[in-house]
């Protein structure tokens, strides 16, 4: 016996009807309920975009890592490779001196870089869209210097020098 048919008690016709209208909001699914991805769910890394101009005379400024045009400097944009790629190189090359840990939640990503005195900063990782605050608020609790930057945020572009100073601004030794 299907879901319908215990819902309408073996009447066809409104087993049809539902099944129609349940077609045409959610296309051709099952007769189960439809599957919803919950809001908090990883979501696939953004793929590079390349919004560089054709305009060859634009050149953003060292640190410059916002706006309607791409900087011509390496961002997360330009760089080959993902996202977590792009501020991982930045941490083993800039940041080389400090041990880095990963972890990944809910389609934030959060790296925490430990120097001789210990936690030295947590950088996270999220989408533009994610509010959450509770690693950040987690970190002033503890003391501990944090940063964040969103890795899908239309217009910004986490220009490699923009990355640096953030995170030198915040770092404790």
């Amino acid at each position: 016996m299907s879901l319908f048919s215990k819902l309408f008690g073996g009447d066809k016709e409104a087993e049809e009807t539902a099944k129609s209208l349940l077609k045409s909001i959610f296309g051709n699914q099952n007769e189960s309920k439809p599957e919803t991805k919950p809001e908090y769910e990883d979501e696939p890394e953004a793929a590079p975009v390349n919004n560089a101009s054709d305009d060859s005379d634009y050149e953003a400024p060292s640190g410059f890592s916002w706006g309607d045009k791409m900087p011509a400097e390496e961002n997360q944009y330009n760089f080959n490779g993902t996202f977590k790629q792009y501020f991982e190189n930045i941490f083993s090359t800039e940041f080389a001196a400090y041990r880095c840990e990963k972890a990944e939640n809910y389609g934030r990503v959060a790296y925490t870089l430990y120097g001789a005195a210990g936690k030295a900063i947590v950088v996270e990782l999220m989408p533009g869209k994610s509010e959450s605050k509770k690693l950040r608020k987690q970190c002033e609790a503890e003391g501990t210097p944090y940063v964040r930057f969103y890795y899908n945020h239309e217009g910004w572009w986490n220009t490699k020098e923009y990355v640096i100073q953030r995170m030198k601004e915040k770092i404790r030794g």
